[in-house]
């Protein structure tokens, strides 16, 4: 028992920090997707538009994943901080294609209109996937 003890003693300042950094990264991607979509995703989801919440929930789910690939294999601190940026940025702009591949998305999402934000998020889920595991090597 006392070796349990002992590696959580170690391991946990260590586990706050790696959970700081994802967390902040996490936020950060939250906050920039919020700021690119050109409708009021979160807005509308207050309204009860079940589009937006389906968009919204699959963006939640998107951005940890690759977060938690990066915590799996990481080397260091520096190394999730690196990783877990760039899988940001490569999500956003996969969001961002997305969205301007189907024409009309943030239009039609704020009509309420459930099969394109159904379409989005399986684009947001699979590309998160794929992303993931691209870290996870």
């Amino acid at each position: 028992m006392d070796a349990a003890l002992n590696s959580l003693a170690t391991g946990f300042p260590a586990l706050i920090l790696y959970l700081l950094v994802v967390t902040a990264i996490y936020v950060a991607g939250l906050v920039i997707y919020v700021k690119l979509t050109p409708h009021k995703e979160l807005e509308l989801v207050q309204n009860g538009n079940m589009a937006a919440a389906i968009s919204f929930s699959a963006l939640i789910i998107s951005l940890a994943l690759p977060l938690a690939a990066c915590m799996i294999h990481k080397i260091g601190l520096r190394d999730v901080a690196v990783w877990g940026t760039t899988s940001l940025f490569l999500q956003l702009f996969l969001f961002r294609f997305t969205e301007i591949i189907i024409r009309g998305i943030p239009e039609r999402i704020e009509n309420n209109e459930t099969a394109p934000a159904l379409v989005l998020a399986a684009f947001k889920l699979a590309g998160s996937i794929v992303l993931a595991f691209a870290i996870a090597g």
